[in-house]
């Protein structure tokens, strides 16, 4: 029997009734899930309850997770914090009235978020309606229809900034249902190549550049943006779901120090509820304001949304901002603490074993929001199987099936557990010969 049909084997039998859900489920969904980061082979764990940094599934498996909430979930699950916050609000989910509450919210976002200081906050239900509203923005702001997005990034799932996630070819892959019209208006680009920018800037018609906060950019090539989107006036949008509040207290541009005109949020400003917000400067948010009837027929964006910034989406998110605010002198040393350990475990049992891995995340100098394995080309495409698998069986809940997503309330048990996980996931790769060996450079 090969060492995957042993770890197939081991998994369905630890996960009987997670076999039985997904059967179930088939009948129900389009391959059995509802998001495609849980699709999973040769069936998805379903999970009944989370607390801090742990999950138990329907089975009674216990893990050590690393989903957290796709990264809203800063300081892991059932918080008794942001539990309270979300309790005081549950009689008043939604009044469909403005609340204290969301000023109390955007004025935290305003004090925490560079770009937001002296600007304007707007409110919607999610990160992707959120670039949808800054896209337009940048477009009535600019007179321009182009928009330029980097090959493989994620910015939701509008059909416009979504044709260029999948690839190579980017541009190509997973495009049907979208238009040529559409596509035409956007430009897709590799990262940290500023002579192919400046190129297509001048060009002209370009509204603006969406940058994904927790891409694999360099400094220098952020800064370059930054320079030539001011050359020639097009929009920087900094797209901060998932860098936001990670990467530190001001996310992204606060750690770059590089100061984008239009910033989207989500994920963490929710604190694990459905939240997107964007911030930029009184001059491209104005045309959300009301004034005089000319304007506001055929100016402002007329919009609406009916979970835009309802106390059951911002309770826990305010509340998770106050504690940011609070304590970030203690939180992200010890979320840095956190992600230097997980991706030191990867590269040194990596290293002893002599195998072709290396540590890949973002930021890439130094990776504290995803931190995952990667595998040689000349691997068995079956390797990244066989790591999912082992690690599964081994307790540990990753995202997307690789990655480690970590909060700041990771123990050192956790992570004692989990590199004792990631050895022994890797020895498999290497008995199994799944995954290329390296001569050691030591010296005789």
């Amino acid at each position: 029997m090969s060492i995957i049909k042993e770890l197939e084997r081991e998994y369905i039998r630890k996960h009987v009734k997670s076999r039985a859900l997904y059967e179930r489920a088939l009948r129900c969904y389009p391959s059995g899930v509802t998001h495609d980061a849980r699709y999973a082979e040769p069936f998805p764990i379903y999970m009944v309850r989370a607390d801090g940094t742990r999950k138990w599934d329907v089975d009674g498996n216990e893990y050590i997770d690393y989903v957290m909430g796709h990264g809203a979930l800063l300081f892991g699950y059932n918080d008794e914090r942001l539990r309270e916050a979300i309790n005081n609000v549950l009689s008043n989910i939604h009044m469909g009235s403005c609340t204290e509450l969301e000023i109390e919210w955007a004025e935290m976002i305003k004090k925490l978020v560079p770009n937001a200081k002296d600007g304007f906050v707007r409110a919607c239900a999610c990160g992707g309606e959120a670039i949808e509203m800054a896209v337009r923005l940048a477009r009535i702001h600019t007179g321009r229809d182009k928009i330029v997005i980097h090959e493989g990034c994620y910015h939701g799932k509008w059909e416009e900034i979504n044709c260029g996630h999948n690839g190579p070819p980017y541009g190509h892959c997973n495009i049907r249902g979208i238009p040529k019209s559409v596509r035409d208006n956007v430009v897709i680009i590799p990262y940290n190549k500023p002579d192919i920018l400046k190129r297509v800037f001048a060009e002209g018609d370009v509204a603006c550049i969406l940058l994904q906060g927790n891409a694999p950019y360099t400094r220098e090539y952020m800064e370059e943006i930054r320079e030539l989107t001011i050359e020639y006036g097009v929009v920087f949008l900094l797209d901060e779901v998932v860098s936001g509040f990670r990467y530190a207290p001001g996310g992204a541009q606060e750690y770059y120090g590089v100061i984008p005109d239009i910033t989207v949020l989500g994920k963490i400003v929710g604190g694990g509820a459905p939240i997107g917000a964007i911030c930029g400067s009184k001059d491209l948010l104005q045309y959300y304001e009301f004034r005089d009837e000319y304007w506001n027929r055929f100016v402002r964006i007329s919009l609406g949304g009916t979970w835009n910034a309802q106390p059951l989406c911002i309770s826990a998110g305010l509340e998770t901002l106050r504690i940011i605010d609070r304590e970030r002198d203690r939180i992200y040393p010890r979320l840095y603490e956190i992600c230097d350990r997980l991706t030191e475990s990867i590269r040194k049992n990596a290293e002893e074993l002599g195998l072709a891995v290396t540590v890949a995340g973002t930021p890439p100098e130094r990776p504290m929001v995803f931190i995952q394995p990667r595998f040689d080309p000349n691997a068995d495409p079956k390797a990244s199987y066989a790591y999912y698998l082992s690690m599964t069986n081994e307790g540990i809940c990753l995202f997307d099936k690789r990655r480690f997503v970590p909060c700041a309330k990771h123990s050192n048990e956790d992570l004692k557990r989990t590199d004792d996980a990631v050895r022994k996931s890797l020895e498999i790769l290497k008995d199994g010969d799944l995954v290329p060996t390296v001569k050691s450079t030591a010296p005789p």
